[in-house]
């Protein structure tokens, strides 16, 4: 089985995280955390965080494996490894493992991480040590995936007062990894999300605003949403088959009010009735987003409008272009982070009645394909036969 490696840290606004070998900021919740985090599972850290802990002895109920240059280091109930790969090596028949500092081994690992679960600590402080920013990860690779309510330090402790949250970062890259970890999850009471297939038909322009939105949405569901560009349809057979999907998704950036053309023409000609439909929508202006148009196609064709949600693209068209751009570096990497996020809101609220809807339209239209209508001449013979008392010869 392939491991899942994951980080843990506590970091400041600036994302610093120790100065002179000590953690800048206490926080008891944190250290819960941590533990809760790790506890049974493998942990590596380079030899300076094991001296770091209390008698430098190894951390209780898990697997310590110190990555150092020393070929002679040795201490008990450690396990020593002078190299990444030897690491990696060392926890590849594990479920997961957990990479805890310092930050010369965070740097070393992050590459091979798929998780990142940062504590938050809003304050600066003199540091010496940083861990890397994800929030500014220039690949786009890594998303929030959840968060908590922000809380305090609480009384009685060194920091009292200072807010901190926790923050779980994942690598789209990685979501294979992800899905199979999960499949693998036997905890008692725990809820299986549906299999929900969903379809998102977008037209991306200019700047690629909404390719980025959906790529992302694609990234982090494989193998459960598909997504069509439509400039690839002929525009003079604009219809797609969506029998397949529990859920349709129509993405576009917002022109003059509307969604793009091509789209709406493709949405109406293949949208059916008892469809489900959400949409995802980049705008240009300051501050709203319209789905107006998507809900008249729906209420025109007898499809059932979900929900919708937005987020700013970089507009430089129409008389935004006078003013050299408006949104410039949106949607970022928080704005695509929250339209995954919302999409997977909407499916674990909708999961289960989209799949009954689906499987109960599924067996009407069996039902319906056995037991055509009748011709206009076999309503006309019926009629004949009730009206004068024939039989059937």
């Amino acid at each position: 089985m392939t491991c899942k490696l994951s980080a843990i840290v506590a970091v400041a606004d600036d994302w610093g995280i120790g100065f002179e070998g000590d953690m800048i900021v206490s926080n008891k919740a944190d250290m819960k955390h941590f533990v809760s985090c790790t506890t049974g599972h493998p942990v590596i850290m380079g030899r300076k965080t094991l001296d770091s802990f209390p008698g430098g002895r190894p951390l209780k109920n898990r697997r310590n494996i110190v990555l150092t240059r020393d070929d002679g280091f040795t201490r008990e109930g450690v396990e020593v490894v002078h190299s990444v790969d030897e690491a990696l090596a060392a926890v590849a028949d594990e479920d997961e493992a957990w990479v805890i500092g310092g930050d010369e081994v965070y740097r070393q690992f992050l590459p091979y991480c798929a998780e990142a679960v940062v504590t938050k600590n809003h304050c600066l402080r003199m540091a010496d040590t940083f861990f890397p920013n994800l929030d500014e990860d220039e690949t786009g690779d890594w998303f929030v995936y959840e968060e908590s309510d922000v809380a305090q330090i609480g009384e009685g402790e060194e920091d009292r007062g200072i807010e901190y949250r926790f923050v779980t970062y994942r690598r789209r890259s990685m979501a294979d990894l992800f899905a199979a970890a999960e499949a693998d999850t036997t905890d008692e009471g725990a809820v299986e999300r549906p299999a929900i297939r969903t379809m998102i038909l977008y037209r991306s322009k200019h700047h690629g605003n909404t390719k980025r939105v959906v790529d992302a949405i694609a990234a982090a569901f494989p193998g459960e949403v598909d997504t069509l560009d439509v400039a690839t349809i002929d525009k003079k057979h604009p219809q797609v088959d969506l029998t397949s999907y529990h859920l349709i998704g129509i993405a576009s950036g917002i022109y003059f009010g509307e969604i793009d053309r091509d789209l709406a023409r493709v949405m109406q000609a293949s949208v059916r009735s008892g469809d489900f439909v959400f949409s995802l929508l980049t705008y240009g202006g300051a501050s709203k987003w319209y789905g107006k148009d998507i809900d008249g196609i729906c209420r025109a064709t007898h499809a059932n409008f979900l929900a919708g949600h937005g987020c700013p693209g970089f507009d430089t068209w129409g008389p935004y272009k006078l003013m050299g751009g408006m949104n410039k570096g949106r949607p970022n990497n928080e704005d695509i982070a929250d339209m995954v996020a919302w999409y997977g809101k909407l499916v674990e609220g909708y999961g289960e009645p989209l799949v009954n809807e689906y499987e109960k339209r599924r067996r009407r239209e069996a039902w319906e394909a056995e037991h055509p209508d009748p011709t206009m001449m076999d309503k006309i013979k019926n009629t004949g036969r009730h009206l004068f008392g024939k039989k059937r010869g």
